[in-house]
């Protein structure tokens, strides 16, 4: 194993996807390649941090002191009810005095939590950013994969992503189109789904589906189109429905998901 395979591995192997004699290849590897035992290291780090992360909360001695000067002041207003008149500017003065120290504390610390904060989402987002680029190179590499299984694999990575790249998206395109194995097709069509929101992606749908000749790709393609209630594929079924070559029962289902979307 060389380590340009090593590097689109890594995932798979953190995810322990892989069968059991990649993994011994992988672990070999890393015992004698001091550049990809970092890239793991960091990867790993990369995952740690983000798990352990958690919301800083004030610290308990500063809510102790607050308490007892809190305290403090209310016993000091309650003595300041026997002060002579003249004495009441004197103890005001203290009162707003000692607020101001209190107020100054909490300024100071609600600032320094901010900023702190702001840092940990700022490498929060450039941790998140490095993965979803690692993750992108591993599935682009797996989707051109000999292996029908390594291409399924990358698909589900592809579903995977919140908000994929156009790479991903126009790769899924090509795979559920062009792909040799109808399942790995299948998968494909199926991971679109999740993004049939992207306009690019339902266009691309509605077209394959206007062209397919395999019958459990027309299927799945019907049944996705009608959930999300793409009107635009009423055309297309119709068109299955008068070619006599359509199989009888894809007509039967065609006509169950027309009531649907009418």
């Amino acid at each position: 194993m060389n380590c340009k395979e090593m590097k689109h591995l890594i995932i798979p192997y953190q995810d322990n996807n892989l069968d059991q004699a990649n993994k011994t290849l992988i672990k070999e590897h890393l015992k004698g390649c001091l550049s990809c035992t970092q890239i793991h290291q960091e990867f790993n780090h990369l995952i740690d941090t983000i798990k352990q992360v958690q919301e800083e909360l004030p610290d308990k001695e500063l809510e102790l002191n607050f308490n007892k000067m809190l305290a403090k002041e209310k016993l000091a207003l309650k003595t300041s009810k026997l002060i002579p008149l003249k004495a009441n500017n004197r103890v005001f003065k203290s009162i707003l005095k000692v607020a101001a120290t209190i107020l100054l504390m909490i300024s100071s610390y609600l600032y320094g939590s901010y900023k702190d904060n702001m840092y940990k989402v700022k490498e929060i987002a450039t941790l998140q950013q490095e993965k979803k680029e690692i993750q992108t190179v591993a599935t682009l590499s797996l989707m051109e994969n000999e292996s029908a299984s390594k291409r399924l694999q990358a698909v589900s990575y592809a579903k995977a992503f919140v908000q994929p790249d156009d790479k991903i998206l126009r790769l899924l395109i090509d795979k559920m189109n062009n792909d040799r194995h109808t399942n790995v097709r299948l998968a494909a069509a199926n991971a679109l789904a999740k993004f049939a929101k992207n306009n690019t992606v339902k266009q691309a749908l509605i077209k394959t589906l206007e062209e397919e000749k395999n019958a459990n790709m027309q299927i799945e393609l019907i049944q996705i189109l009608v959930d999300i209630e793409e009107k635009r594929v009423i055309p297309a079924m119709e068109k299955l429905l008068k070619n006599k070559e359509t199989p009888s029962y894809i007509k039967e289902q065609i006509n169950l998901e027309l009531k649907q979307i009418i």
